[in-house]
């Protein structure tokens, strides 16, 4: 992997010199998938990839790389050798392309050269001959196929390519608990680099972030020299509660760029960021919406098929700070989650914590499903001649479960006598920094809703993929 602090303290030095504008180069910054079709079928009667409007779109997002699927018919194919490479060359846009595992093939076949994965290796090569802007390709979900990329296999692919191209990169999607000590001795070494998808494991979750860090880490430690391209989910995940929200894949994307500055990693490759306003994720619909007014709600969540033990929790905390004068001091908020007195009791509790010793709690069945309630409760005797304190909301597991999903809500708080900001839950960056949990696969996290999302997204990241 090549290491960026030497090119990171040159452009520091050179920066500070009159006149002198550097910046170290970012490595890969791009997105994969949602390729467009155009509006209207051409002469031909078939509707071609949109090329003008993704280009537009990927020069937009200042992205140097885009990873082209292959999806659907063959047109596909021809497009991208007739007019999409050529355009995100005069562009300076890199390509790699995408074809899908046989594990797929129920959604997804990779068309002309099916499940022929030499063959897409030779053809792919000698197509980036002619095009040295194509440097690369993925196979997606490539690990829950070993059973046919088997090394011998990855090794006739990579000769394949090789004999055409030496330089072109097959860099496979892996998840990270599928580096196992007998994959990275018998596949890595094949291996160009890796697409990391990042999705808490061995959870499968697109609201907790804290694990990112360690999870590179520990990549970039059992991986020596192998280039990691990190992927965070700009698009719903399978199985998982929550879709992602803007501040969620900003957080993601942020602390990936902070590891490719200092090398840890090769690049940062968006999976499925929206691109186009005619895209069904661009916007998102107001029933993704569940504050209680305003944008944004605090959420807790266990997801089903999911076991948790008792005693775990997660929970956001947040200071607090008397008023000058005040003599009573109480907070009041608002809750409600998706269960009722039909489900069973005595698993999930809804609690407020002061200073970590609980002064509420509720069971989720003790409300009717859906159905926002007030809590009030009066903390002045727990305050006389406090200074600051700690509150925290946050959802415990009494007894452990298996198959039991919980989405609680927290919204419009309201405070007397004490201080603390945005109690609205309206900005995700106020609250994030306070999240915690412990044991497992309780997750909370402040949702804020963007119905713009593709626009909102797009500018965040457009701003960290240029540097800022």
């Amino acid at each position: 992997m090549i290491r960026l602090a030497l090119l990171a303290v040159l452009a520091a030095a050179l920066s500070m010199s009159p006149g002198v504008s550097y910046a170290a180069s970012p490595g890969v910054v791009g997105t994969e998938g949602n390729l467009s079709r155009e509006a209207e079928p051409r002469a031909d009667g078939i509707r071609h990839t949109d090329t003008k409007a993704m280009i537009s779109a990927l020069t937009s997002l200042n992205a140097n790389t885009y990873v082209y699927p292959m999806a659907g018919d063959n047109v596909q194919w021809e497009d991208l050798r007739e007019e999409f490479l050529s355009a995100a060359a005069k562009a300076g846009i890199d390509v790699w392309v995408m074809v899908y595992a046989p594990s797929q093939s129920t959604c997804c076949v990779s068309r002309p050269y099916r499940h022929d994965y030499v063959t897409w290796a030779r053809e792919i090569a000698t197509l980036s001959r002619s095009h040295p802007n194509l440097k690369g390709w993925t196979v997606d979900d490539f690990a829950l196929d070993l059973a046919t990329f088997t090394p011998a296999y990855v090794g006739q692919m990579q000769a394949a390519a090789r004999a055409v191209n030496p330089a072109l990169k097959f860099v496979p999607t892996v998840y990270y608990s599928q580096f196992t000590d007998a994959f990275i001795t018998q596949h890595v070494p094949l291996l160009d680099g890796v697409i990391f998808p990042y999705r808490d494991s061995p959870h499968r979750d697109t609201s907790w972030t804290w694990n990112l860090s360690y999870e590179i880490d520990r990549l970039a430690e059992r991986l020596p020299g192998t280039d990691i391209y990190v992927m965070p989910y700009a698009h719903p995940l399978s199985h998982a509660a929550q879709k992602p929200t803007v501040a969620y894949v900003e957080t993601v994307t942020r602390t990936a760029m902070r590891h490719l500055r200092e090398g840890d990693i090769a690049g940062i490759i968006q999976y499925k960021l929206p691109l186009l306003e005619r895209e069904a994720q661009w916007t998102r619909p107001a029933t993704d919406n569940l504050a209680r007014t305003g944008d944004g709600r605090l959420s807790f969540v266990v997801q089903d098929r999911t076991v948790t033990k008792a005693g775990t929790w997660c929970g956001a905390i947040r200071t607090v700070r008397p008023a000058s004068g005040a003599t009573r001091y109480t907070v009041s908020f608002w809750h409600r989650d998706n269960r009722g007195s039909s489900s069973p009791a005595g698993y999930h509790k809804k609690q407020l914590l002061l200073n970590d010793r609980l002064v509420w709690q509720q069971d989720v069945t003790a409300d009717p499903d859906g159905e926002w309630r007030k809590a009030t409760v009066d903390l002045t005797s727990k305050l006389a001649g406090a200074t600051s304190a700690r509150l925290q909301w946050r959802l415990y597991e009494l007894k452990g479960v298996s198959n039991y999903f919980v989405d609680v809500s927290v919204d419009d708080i309201a405070l007397t006598g004490l201080q603390m900001s945005d109690p609205g839950v309206e900005d995700a960056g106020t609250w994030t920094p306070g999240l915690s949990r412990k044991g497992g696969p309780v997750y909370c996290s402040p949702q804020v809703y963007h119905q713009n999302y593709g626009a909102d997204l797009g500018a965040r990241i457009a701003r960290w993929y240029a540097g800022g």
